[in-house]
């Protein structure tokens, strides 16, 4: 079967809307099999969910096993069909964390097969914006970690816990490794278990099981933090505070993971 049978079914029928549930194993080529089951029937699901989301429905479920091969072609398809702007950005908001991602990439994609290359151009129309409301959202987010995650020694190596709404470690990946080349460190995303390990010069991206506690900081780590924490105060002129203004520069939602504001 060619790349062109993925976005070609061989009768072809018209697009509909499905009363059906995809289940899949919440990968990216578990979501490229979705994409490949959507077209191969001609169909949008009713939703698209992952274990951890599945909840009670009465709409049948159709559990969509991971095809490495299917989603390798589905991949080829999208930047030999419609280029490597579209295959960016439906790479990219496949890290979103907005609850109906899978269900607007899929759209999306029926859209762009239908219409060609340029239809990422169209930013006004109601199946592409949202790709870009995603990528927003991505982009700003990423923007504010990297200057936002703070850093503690745990056992000789540099801890971080942070708390995204979207799944931004890969994007973060590139940023804190050349910053830090020489450090040993981790950084740990408590919404979506997951840790950023660069150790030795290697980067590594893990996916746990279960909730990671670190242990406590170091006894110097604890001292520099009492004197970071005076300087930031000390540096404030308290005639001007403007607990708004703070958080129109640092949201508020992140200062749970900032030693200063804690």
């Amino acid at each position: 079967m060619s790349g062109e049978s993925v976005v070609t079914p061989p009768k072809a029928r018209k697009l509909h809307d499905a009363d059906v549930v995809y289940l899949y194993d919440g990968s990216f080529e578990g979501f490229l099999c979705c994409v490949f089951e959507s077209f191969v029937q001609h169909e949008i699901p009713f939703a698209v969910w992952t274990p951890q989301r599945e909840t009670a429905t009465l709409y049948p479920v159709r559990d969509i096993e991971t095809d490495s091969t299917k989603a390798r072609r589905v991949f080829s398809s999208l930047g030999k069909k419609l280029g490597r702007e579209t295959e960016y950005l439906v790479s990219r908001d496949f890290l979103s964390g907005q609850e109906e991602k899978e269900l607007l990439l899929i759209r999306f994609l029926h859209l762009a097969f239908a219409l060609g290359p340029g239809t990422v151009k169209r930013m006004g129309h109601p199946d592409v914006a949202p790709l870009y409301e995603m990528k927003k959202s991505l982009d700003w987010e990423v923007d504010k970690f990297q200057g936002f995650v703070r850093f503690e020694e745990h056992d000789g190596m540099l801890g971080a816990v942070i708390h995204p709404k979207n799944y931004i470690l890969p994007l973060l990946r590139g940023h804190f490794c050349a910053r830090f080349p020489e450090e040993d460190f981790m950084i740990y995303d408590a919404v979506h278990q997951a840790v950023l390990l660069y150790q030795g010069h290697e980067a590594k991206l893990l996916e746990l099981a279960a909730p990671l506690t670190l242990p406590p900081p170091s006894a110097r780590e604890q001292e520099l933090q009492a004197l970071w924490k005076q300087f930031y105060d000390t540096l404030e002129i308290k005639a001007r505070h403007s607990e708004k203004g703070r958080m129109s520069h640092c949201p508020k939602r992140f200062w749970q993971d900032m030693v200063e504001m804690r």
